[in-house]
């Protein structure tokens, strides 16, 4: 007998390790949610955040472009909340509508990116 594991679940883009300025509210009452991202890919995003949701909750947002100076916008939806001690959170967000053009625009923006680390993993910044 031969035991075969599969991930819960895998991804199909690369999180690229990007910080960039967005604009995230929550659908119900245009609750401003985050203004910059900490990882980027053709899926979705991860955003310094510390407002109050939950997941499945819809959200608007827009993104600018890595590199450039142009924004996409899009709809999504809250894929999970992380918490790192007290003061770190972050809201990790699933792209629902995202063009086809605007997703193409997104890929050649995140090519030339370092790959994002897991977020428990990174080091806390410091205050100096």
């Amino acid at each position: 007998m031969e035991l075969s594991f599969s991930p819960l679940f895998t991804r199909r883009f690369l999180r690229r390790s990007i910080k960039t300025p967005c604009q995230v509210v929550a659908e119900d009452g245009f609750r401003l949610l985050g203004e910059e991202t900490l990882d980027l890919s053709e899926e979705g995003m991860l955003i310094a955040s510390s407002a109050k949701v939950i997941v499945g909750e819809p959200v608007i947002l827009s993104v600018k472009m890595p590199g450039g100076s142009s924004w996409i916008d899009a709809e999504g939806t809250v894929q999970r909340v992380l918490w790192r001690g007290i003061q770190r959170r972050a809201i990790g967000v699933g792209f629902k509508t995202l063009s086809a053009v605007d997703r193409a625009l997104l890929a050649g923006g995140l090519y030339r990116a370092a790959p994002a680390l897991p977020w428990h993993t990174r080091a806390p910044r410091r205050d100096y």
